[in-house]
This record gives structure tokens, C-alpha cells and sequence, in this order.
């Protein structure tokens, strides 16, 4: 049972976090050349307080998870501090280059790159206006950073919605028969904090960038029951229900569609029946209509050519024609977390 001071551990880490990258935020913001206003109607923004008070409900909420024994504190993927300054450093000396390409739209140098010929043409952009899209080594040191500045430091919180359904699906089960794959594992942290919960547990993370999957061997460790594949979310390398868990965290709102589908009918064929899919993207507009200038305006600045697609969807619904039973879903500061089961 956690204690007083763990909770005091536990808050003092996740302030300094968000205090941190809310600093990269305001720093950054102040370095890129303002963007002409957007020629298309845009709904309305959330204020401040308005996001301060979700993201700290959220860590409330994981608090209350942990204290019940749902599972336990996770760890700092960022212990080393001489390692988060480099980043932060080539973080910033990375913004104008992300900024030129903003201003110039330019979005397709993976494409242009012949040695990424054998890659889906959809992946090989750059997203976010990130230098090398996600298939540098460059690339891979920077994208945590990147993304917990985006989000003032609730990335990972939001990622770690899914150990919730992870732990309700293992009562009563025993973790070392149980297999789980995370498809776009990226640089690894979701199963960073999977393994540290259950290190019984036999994980795979799967990724179409070599470099990425490099960067989370060397960040989060490799073993007979931790294994990086490299692989299209698309054409899974695994067997008809073989998998009792499949994960997937915003990966779905950075696929065309039909590339959605052909990723769930793989989720469904690769889990047993009563397996789960447990999938962490970004809220739709559905979720919270209030807040639609965030998602108007997301694309626009940030390259996501598939992003309002995703928004004006419905999840469950495309799941269900997949095969897929639903189960839950929360909404989680700008995440929301589904659940479906295998039939």
C-alpha cells in the first residue's frame, strides 16, 4: 500500500515534469515565426484553467489506481538528467529548421529519400514537421521530448491510461502466460511501464522505423520476455490468436483510412477470443465538442494530414465492423482509451 510520501514522491515528480516541458512550450512558442491565421472556420478553444484542471484530474486519477493496487508507481523513463538536458538542448536546436518547414509546407523529405523506397508511402512524411520524420536516429532522440512538449508534460500519463485495462484483463490470470504486442511501440515507453508493472509478462513491440526500435532497445532494454520487432501495424508477424493483449497508442488518427481498417482486422485476427485491444488516440470531436478549435486548428499547424478524418469519426463503430466487441472508453485530458474484446 502506498504511503504518504509516496504520494508526495509521486506528485513532486509529475509538478517538476509538467513544470519542465511546460517551460519547453513557452520557450519554444517564442522562438517560431507566428503562422497566418487559419482560412477556415475554427470552433472554440479551451482556456487555461480549463486545461490545467483536466490534466490534474488525470494525474489524480492514475494516483487512485496506484493507491488501490491496480498497479504500481511507474518509474522515470528520464532518470538521467545529463540525458534529458542533451535532448532538451537538441530539442531547441532542432525548432528552426521544424518551423522552416511549417512556413514552406514542405512534409514529404522521407518520401524523397530513395532509401525508405520499401516503406508504406503514408509513413514516409514528415509528421509534426519533424526533421526526418520518424526515421532518424536524430528523429528518435528527440520525439519524447517533442511530444511532452506539445502536450506540457501529459504525454506520458495519458499513454499510461492503458495499464488500467492491462491490470482488470490479468486478475486472475498469471502474467507469465500472458502475451501482449504494442503495434507502433515508437521509442518504447508504454512497454517501458508495462514490464515495470508486470515483468512477468511476455511483451512485443512492433515498429516500421529500425531507428526508433534501436532507440527503445538502448532506452528500455531487451530480453527473453521483452522483444522489438520491426514490422507494418498492417501485416502483423503473428499467428491467428496468438496474442491475448494487442495496444495501440495514438497511432489510429496518423492512418488514412483504409489503412485503419486493415490494422483492426489484423488487431482482431491476431488476439484469442476474449483477447483485448486497448487503444489510446486522441479525443474526437464527439468527446468534447467544447474544445473543437484544438482539433480545427491541429492539423494546420502541426502536419497531420489524417488527423480530421480521425476526429470526425466514430471509433467504436469502426472496431465493431472489425469484429471487435466494445468494451469501455474513457476520456482522458486530450486522450481517450477504448476498449474492445475478441469475440
Amino acid at each position: 500500500m502506498p504511503s504518504a510520501l509516496d504520494r508526495i514522491a509521486y506528485a513532486t515528480q509529475q509538478t517538476a515534469r509538467v513544470g519542465w516541458y511546460m517551460a519547453h512550450y513557452v520557450a519554444g512558442r517564442r522562438r517560431l515565426k507566428p503562422m497566418p491565421d487559419p482560412e477556415f472556420p475554427v470552433g472554440r478553444f479551451p482556456d487555461r484553467a480549463e486545461l490545467m484542471r483536466e490534466m490534474r484530474a488525470l494525474f489524480q486519477r492514475e494516483w487512485a489506481e496506484i493507491e488501490a493496487g491496480l498497479y504500481p508507481t511507474p518509474p522515470s523513463l528520464d532518470a538521467d538528467p545529463l540525458d534529458l538536458i542533451d535532448r532538451s538542448v537538441a530539442y531547441f536546436r532542432d525548432l528552426p529548421q521544424v518551423d522552416a518547414r511549417r512556413h514552406a509546407g514542405v512534409n514529404d523529405e522521407p518520401f524523397q529519400d530513395p532509401a525508405h523506397d520499401g516503406l508504406p508511402r503514408y509513413y514516409r512524411q514528415n509528421f509534426h514537421y519533424q526533421s526526418g520524420g520518424w526515421l532518424t536516429e536524430e528523429s528518435a532522440k528527440l520525439y519524447d521530448t517533442q511530444v511532452e512538449t506539445l502536450f506540457t508534460g501529459a504525454a506520458d500519463v495519458m499513454r499510461r491510461r492503458a495499464l488500467k485495462p492491462v491490470a482488470t484483463y490479468l486478475e486472475g490470470r498469471n502474467q507469465r502466460e500472458v502475451r501482449l504486442l504494442d503495434i507502433a511501440c515508437g521509442t518504447g515507453r508504454l512497454l517501458g511501464f508495462v514490464s515495470h508493472a508486470w515483468p512477468g509478462m511476455r511483451l512485443s513491440g512492433l515498429d516500421l522505423s529500425p531507428t526508433y526500435l534501436d532507440h527503445a532497445r538502448r532506452h528500455i532494454g531487451a530480453s527473453k520476455r521483452l522483444k522489438w520487432l520491426e514490422g507494418a501495424a498492417e501485416r502483423l508477424p503473428f499467428t491467428d490468436a496468438s496474442l491475448d493483449i494487442v495496444t495501440a497508442v495514438f497511432l489510429f488518427h496518423e492512418l488514412p483510412k483504409k489503412v485503419r481498417a486493415e490494422v483492426i482486422a489484423e488487431m482482431a485476427r491476431v488476439l484469442k477470443p476474449g483477447g483485448r485491444a486497448i487503444v489510446v488516440d486522441s479525443i474526437t470531436e464527439a468527446d468534447r465538442p467544447e474544445w473543437k478549435g484544438l482539433l480545427d486548428v491541429f492539423p494546420y499547424y502541426f502536419h497531420e494530414p489524417y488527423f480530421a478524418d480521425w476526429v470526425a469519426s466514430d471509433p467504436e463503430a469502426l472496431f465493431a465492423k472489425g469484429g471487435m466487441r466494445h468494451l469501455e472508453t474513457e476520456v482522458a485530458f486530450l486522450s481517450r482509451v477504448m476498449v474492445f474484446e475478441r469475440g
